[in-house]
């Protein structure tokens, strides 16, 4: 059944899910996406990783991501399972993909790289059939480009065993208005909405990008891809079919896949744009305390309509609403980050990089590794933590406040991946 497209979405193109998923493997094998990158690094610590995992989670025992778990990469493009397999070294890792040549280039990097715990298979998350089999499954900006992500979903939240963790990105529709209009135009200008030809779109989208008819937000915003591989054109530009979604349409469609939020997830996207929370700070103390009082997800939902284009990306951990693990909140997450003992982490690193040869190599690292925080006040906590005193304890000493936003905030920058400066001691 055709799906009707809409002013928000890029969905001329999804006919049905089978016609979507050989375009997809069609446009990613002429453009592998995402390129190599450099450099490459992991922890010396074999448990490092899935440590961080928990601690992002909000389980400070360390369990809820149980030791040598079984992971699925679903949609794993030519790095992120490869990468995957190098941070989690003890978990048994799969990855898949519906482009050969993306597959080609993962498997080229997990060898260079020693990794000798991943097998990669060539398949669509429509077709694969896995059933209550992944401790944990990742597949960050995967979905919204399939005919139905809901279905999709669906598959992914099966794979997934009664405790398991399921990390997803989607596109955060205020993100997506100029991209997804883009593509639109080009397609139409091609004249290629209903037939695709790849070629014909990346010509039209070059000459718009060389000299664009108008100034505006889409002028700057094109302009910004000038000189750009072609892959990275294609990615940003001429994607065949992209669905986006806010955080009240992707946990609505979750639900119906019988899956429920768990917490966001701290990535370095948003952190290098500066947008390591989904809450925000009223000046109004009447506003603030009205705000903290709502459901994660309302709370969420309002901070998605006030930043609109600033708001985070949609990237979320979810768990299955019939399996066995607790719904926390982020305030019950909070407060039991103050009652936690943690240590300063200092585990070194493994580092790799690309060589001319386009192959990593790899290299001794002096630096240590995570380090330690920039900022004094966080350096200060850091060091204090040595003295195996609870977190609350230690902000209280340093009269630093304790109020949901100001904990939430540390707790995202000293414990997890955005900045895994600490370790929760049992």
């Amino acid at each position: 059944m055709a799906i009707t497209d809409t002013i928000d979405d890029n969905l001329s193109l999804a006919t049905a899910r089978e016609t979507v998923d050989q375009l997809n493997s069609v446009f990613y094998s002429q453009f592998p996406y995402p390129w190599r990158p450099r450099a490459l690094d992991s922890a010396a610590d074999p448990d490092f990783a899935r440590i961080v995992l928990n601690q992002n989670l909000g389980s400070w025992s360390h369990d809820m991501v149980p030791p040598n778990p079984k992971i699925w990469v679903a949609g794993c493009g030519t790095n992120q399972a490869a990468i995957t397999a190098l941070n989690f070294p003890t978990a048994s890792v799969r990855g898949s993909d519906l482009s050969p040549e993306s597959l080609k280039l993962c498997a080229s990097t997990a060898a260079d790289l020693g990794c000798t715990n991943l097998e990669l298979r060539n398949e669509s998350i429509n077709q694969a059939d896995y059933t209550d089999q992944f401790d944990y499954v990742i597949c960050t900006g995967v979905i919204h480009h399939n005919a139905e992500p809901e279905a999709t979903l669906q598959q992914l939240a099966k794979a997934l065993k009664p405790t398991g963790v399921l990390e997803l990105m989607v596109y955060n529709r205020y993100h997506r208005i100029l991209t997804s209009a883009f593509q639109k135009a080009v397609r139409l200008i091609a004249g290629t909405e209903t037939t695709p030809n790849f070629e014909k779109e990346l010509s039209t989208t070059k000459a718009l990008m060389d000299k664009f008819p108008a100034t505006g937000l889409m002028q700057q915003f094109v302009a910004q891809f000038k000189g750009s591989p072609d892959v990275a054109i294609a990615d940003a530009l001429m994607q065949p079919v992209e669905n986006s979604y806010t955080v009240e349409t992707l946990a609505d469609m979750a639900a119906r896949c019988g899956l429920e939020y768990i917490t966001p997830t701290p990535n370095a996207l948003d952190r290098g744009l500066g947008n390591i929370s989904w809450n925000m700070r009223f000046l109004q103390p009447e506003l603030q305390q009205s705000y903290e009082k709502l459901p994660d997800s309302r709370r969420w939902q309002i901070t998605n309509l006030l930043l609109c284009e600033n708001s985070p990306f949609l990237w979320m951990y979810l768990k299955r609403k019939d399996g066995p693990i607790e719904k926390k909140s982020e305030q019950e997450i909070c407060d039991s980050f103050l009652r936690t003992r943690f240590k300063p982490n200092a585990v070194g690193r493994r580092s790799y990089i690309l060589t001319k040869e386009n192959k990593y190599t790899k290299v001794n690292s002096p630096l240590p590794y995570p380090g330690m925080p920039a900022k004094p006040e966080m350096r200060k906590i850091v060091e204090t933590a040595k003295n195996d005193v609870p977190m609350g304890q230690i902000l209280e000493s340093m009269r630093i406040g304790r109020d949901f936003f100001t904990v939430n905030d540390l707790r995202l920058r000293l414990t997890t991946s955005i900045g895994p400066f600490l370790r929760a001691v049992a």
